[in-house]
């Protein structure tokens, strides 16, 4: 994965990949004292160590292609993480080596019976990716998928000490064309993600009709539902607030190459411009018990 822009990365830019034993560093935002966002970017990543490229059966262009299909590409610099005013989470490898973003557990992630729960080893088509032992998926959770979260629980249980309050935007992008594993119907440009316990209706009309009134077509839990929400504070704690973005990939790189087009600085430059409006939310007097 590239650094976010081509200058220098801020050292609030947390970057799983560049830093050592996961350490982490929060600015404090424009919020004055420790700042209740969090930017979560799970699967812009497309590190695969050599360690771990060990156990795939694809060939290298094979493999390259799946990331292409799987891989939000850019996500980190689209959301404008080197801005975000708060903490940024961001996954240290590819989703093909571990998918953070599904439940550890097979029998409670739906996309395990296709292969793909948090260590995928089916492809997007349905071919065999990985012959993976017990232990071998024991040790590759151990290494990223425990640390991540581990992570996310302890940034959200900071915000709850210091704010009383944590809100996650959770930054992803989906392909124009659904996968052959995908049943979810309809492809809008923007689609927000949201949970029945930690989203308020509030917040989701509040990115709704952000990015409508910036002309995209957006819809909710449509093709994707839900949003990440720190182990900590799942279902049990609706103080921590979350929502999920997806911002379709034409919208902003070539889908066949990877690589950046000319609609990807009017996608960062709107969501760099949602970032004051949603500290300004998370500043509000009200907000969920």
């Amino acid at each position: 994965m590239k650094p976010p822009w081509n200058g220098k990365v801020s050292p609030e830019f947390i970057d799983f990949m560049t830093l050592p034993a996961n350490d982490l560093r929060a600015r404090a935002g424009r919020l004055g004292g420790m700042s209740p966002l969090i930017l979560h970017v799970p699967h812009a990543s497309d590190l695969i160590p050599a360690a771990d490229r060990e156990d795939f059966l694809l060939g290298d262009a094979e493999l390259a292609r799946e990331g292409r299909r799987l891989v939000d590409a850019h996500t980190d610099a689209l959301f404008g993480a080197e801005f975000w005013p708060g903490a940024v989470l961001a996954a240290k490898v590819s989703r093909l080596v571990v998918d953070v973003e599904r439940f550890a557990d097979d029998a409670k992630e739906p996309c395990a019976r296709v292969g793909m729960g948090a260590t995928y080893v089916r492809t997007s088509d349905g071919r065999p990716l990985r012959d993976m032992s017990a232990a071998r998926r024991a040790a590759l959770l151990e290494s990223y998928y425990v640390p991540h979260h581990a992570a996310a629980d302890r940034l959200a249980r900071e915000r709850l000490a210091a704010r009383g309050r944590c809100l996650v935007l959770d930054a992803h992008s989906y392909p124009s064309g659904p996968l052959p594993t995908e049943v979810a119907a309809g492809r809008p440009e923007i689609g927000l993600g949201t949970d029945a316990v930690h989203t308020c209706p509030e917040l989701r009309e509040l990115l709704a009709g952000f990015f409508r009134t910036r002309g995209y077509g957006v819809a909710v839990d449509t093709p994707f539902a839900g949003a990440f929400v720190p182990n900590a504070c799942f279902g049990v704690d609706a103080r921590c607030q979350a929502i999920m973005v997806e911002v379709r990939r034409d919208l902003y790189m070539d889908e066949s190459t990877g690589e950046r087009h000319g609609g990807f600085a009017r996608v960062c430059a709107d969501l760099v411009a949602l970032q004051p409006l949603l500290a300004d939310f998370a500043g509000r007097a009200a907000w969920p018990t």
